[in-house]
């Protein structure tokens, strides 16, 4: 088969993308994958990284509202359509699988207008914009929470429970592999913190103040991984001077298995890709939803909370005694830190990459 698969904007779309590619290339070397993202360096360098046939969109936003703005949205929807219309003549593709942002809209819309069969997948519990507007296009919906089900109104019917696909690196990194590739000892208690790939200031700065409130006494048993993002590395790294505290500090990580396996706990917010990569992993959790622009991560969270799979702290009431107070809390109840991780266990869903792979199969057919 030849496949397009659309995924762009962030880590969280593009991760599950590069995971159901491999795996239809796993099941078969003759199917040829492009991937469509956006023209931000984050798509690029992943994609590359990858070694993936791709081409690129605009790094465009659906509008919220109307405004002088929306002009200028117009014209890039009406240019990326067109582009995508021209990929779809120029490769004729089989299949086209969309995972949500911006990029799927141009791309599933083209695929339509030349009969392609089409599949989104909804990474979050409440569907975003893109994917609720391309719902009624999609010949399926694959579904990463069963509890989205309940939003999806007439779409249900086309729905499949599929899961969140994850990459297969992420389960090859042990803990003391992994300790070791960060020069950190794997007897100490390793917290690893990560806002997501663009970062996350409050996260960043609110952890930090944490672990200024935490004892003397639990700071020299401490280890931490700190993925900041580009804004926010040269003030975190400095910040860590004088915490008493062993730490390694990175703008991003490109073989974030590695930060996984080294962590025992992980502080982080809730976005789906990493929910369902540390559940795989069995990671106990401390979650802090991202609270703006329709993110939809507290839904995500809630859903693990509800399950004792994670601890969620809103943004709004988190401060750093209160975080500090929870890490401390953790670190001495092990039997709630196996609890929570065994709980994130029993929501993951190991199969998801060939479940996804297996739709793309029967809707060719």
């Amino acid at each position: 088969m030849k496949i397009i698969i659309a995924a762009g904007g962030s880590g969280g779309h593009i991760f599950p993308a590069i995971a159901l590619g491999k795996e239809l290339l796993a099941n078969d070397r003759e199917n040829k994958i492009m991937y469509i993202g956006s023209d931000k360096a984050l798509d690029k360098r992943m994609l590359e990284k990858e070694g993936a046939r791709f081409e690129t969109m605009s790094a465009n936003k659906l509008a919220y509202k109307v405004s002088p703005d929306i002009i200028i949205v117009l014209l890039k929807s009406i240019v990326d359509l067109f582009k995508a219309l021209s990929i779809m003549l120029s490769y004729r593709p089989d299949v086209v699988i969309g995972f949500g942002g911006y990029v799927s809209f141009p791309v599933i819309t083209a695929a339509k207008a030349f009969r392609i069969p089409t599949i989104i997948h909804e990474q979050n519990v409440v569907p975003g914009r893109a994917n609720s507007i391309l719902f009624r296009l999609a010949d399926r919906v694959a579904l990463s929470f069963e509890e989205t089900k309940k939003f999806m109104d007439r779409y249900a019917a086309k729905s499949v429970l599929t899961g969140n696909p994850v990459r297969n690196e992420i389960l090859k990194s042990g803990r003391s592999y992994s300790a070791k590739c960060f020069g950190l000892d794997e007897r100490k208690f390793t917290i690893l913190i990560i806002g997501g790939s663009q970062g996350a200031a409050f996260l960043n700065r609110t952890f930090i103040d944490a672990l200024s409130a935490i004892g003397p006494e639990v700071r020299p048993r401490l280890q931490i991984i700190h993925i900041t993002g580009v804004k926010d590395y040269e003030w975190a790294l400095k910040a860590y001077d004088g915490l008493g505290i062993d730490y390694r500090v990175h703008s991003f990580i490109d073989r974030i298995e590695e930060a996984y396996g080294a962590a025992n706990l992980v502080v982080t917010r809730s976005g789906a890709s990493a929910l369902f990569e540390l559940a795989i992993l069995r990671k106990p959790m401390i979650l802090i939803p991202y609270p703006y622009a329709m993110s939809h991560q507290l839904d995500n969270a809630l859903v693990f909370s509800g399950r004792k799979a994670a601890i969620v702290v809103e943004e709004k009431g988190l401060s750093p005694e209160t975080l500090g107070g929870l890490i401390c809390g953790l670190i001495k109840d092990k039997d709630r830190l196996r609890s929570l991780g065994e709980a994130a266990g029993e929501l993951a869903r190991p199969l998801a990459s060939k479940n996804l792979a297996d739709e793309v199969n029967l809707l060719k057919g």
